[in-house]
């Protein structure tokens, strides 16, 4: 039996997708709040399988800050799959994201070593590798260092990697993957989803970052072979390609039959009205449309090595144009079926 938790999230489903279909027996930790509604939907996106139906997992509720119902969940499991996890860059959600990607990971390790679980796949990110230096290639030896410029995210999944690498010494079989930005559509409008429907939306402008950047459907695909491999205690890059923003955005417009961003933005002016929302967030109570986490992350010039994954599994990712196409494919598929319920 395997376990999986963050189950309704991008990489979860994708991860229920790729594991239903090849058969496996699948238990899925589902929070009281959230609802399995949009994995079915965005199984009906992808290629259909016999096998591959949201019935064929038995949803159990529970949550990753709740020891005991992880204790339950994890009743005849062998393997786990830790996906649940908070991405923000809002200051304001710093608290939640501690709780819920170093002490949730915390207690999913407790409770695999409680239960002998056999191996345990956890999804880091990138961002627990830290800042590079200019024009350094970042890979699995890259040092956390001490910074003001560490966003409360990658704080946050630092730590949580802490607490794999403690389950490691303490005898546990476990995997680390570090992703670069994954790109996927789910069902819903959320993390990478909001960006995708900020580019259907076109601007004109661009930012000078530079980032990394990888298919969900990599994703998932590498953490099965790692599971199902002798590897452990080990952490892999998993990255298709660096690009600079205004290229990733180029390719986007392509699919979509739009105009190349062609406006640089002013990181000083960015960051100003960056800070005043952040203020207009606190005063209203409502979410900021930009922080100056944000900012960083975008002005930031990251390059991301993938070569250890690929050298141990001959490994070829897919490539981001092709990414792109996928995620509009089924952004449009599901506007579709959403305009048709409500007619």
């Amino acid at each position: 039996m395997i376990l999986v938790t963050g189950g309704t999230g991008l990489v979860g489903t994708y991860l229920l997708h790729e594991l239903t279909r090849k058969g496996r027996k699948v238990r899925a930790l589902l929070r009281p709040s959230k609802k399995q509604y949009d994995v079915q939907k965005l199984f009906d996106c992808l290629p259909p399988d016999d096998n591959n139906r949201n019935g064929n997992i038995e949803w159990v509720e529970g949550d990753v800050i709740d020891a005991f119902s992880l204790q339950q969940a994890m009743e005849g499991v062998h393997y786990v799959y830790h996906c649940a996890a908070l991405i923000s860059f809002d200051p304001q959600n710093l608290k939640e994201m501690l709780a819920i990607n170093v002490e949730g990971t915390a207690n999913v390790v407790n409770a695999c070593l409680e239960n002998g679980v056999k191996k345990l796949c956890y999804v880091s990110s990138i961002a627990s590798l830290g800042q590079a230096e200019k024009g350094e290639m970042i890979d699995e030896n890259a040092k956390w260092k001490t910074s003001k410029l560490n966003s409360g995210y990658a704080i946050s999944k630092y730590g949580g990697e802490r607490e794999v690498w403690r389950g490691i010494e303490e005898g546990l079989d476990a995997v680390i993957v570090n992703p670069s930005v994954i790109i996927g559509a789910g069902c819903h409008r959320k993390a990478t989803n909001q960006l995708f429907h900020g580019i259907r939306n076109f601007l004109p402008f661009y930012m000078p970052g530079i980032n990394g950047y990888v298919d969900v459907r990599d994703v998932v695909k590498a953490m099965v072979l790692l599971m199902e491999s002798n590897i452990k205690g080990e952490r892999f890059v998993l990255n298709s390609e660096n690009l600079p923003l205004k290229d990733f955005f180029a390719k986007a417009a392509d699919i979509l039959g739009k105009p190349h961003p062609h406006i640089a933005i002013n990181p000083k002016i960015l960051s100003t009205i960056a800070w005043l929302d952040e203020w207009r967030s606190r005063l209203s109570g409502t979410k900021p449309l930009l922080t100056r986490e944000n900012v960083r992350a975008a002005m930031a010039k990251s390059l991301y090595s993938s070569e250890k994954f690929q050298a141990n599994f001959d490994y070829a990712f897919i490539p981001i144009a092709d990414s792109l196409k996928e995620a509009f494919r089924i952004l449009e598929k599901n506007k579709k079926s959403v305009s048709v319920k409500h007619e």
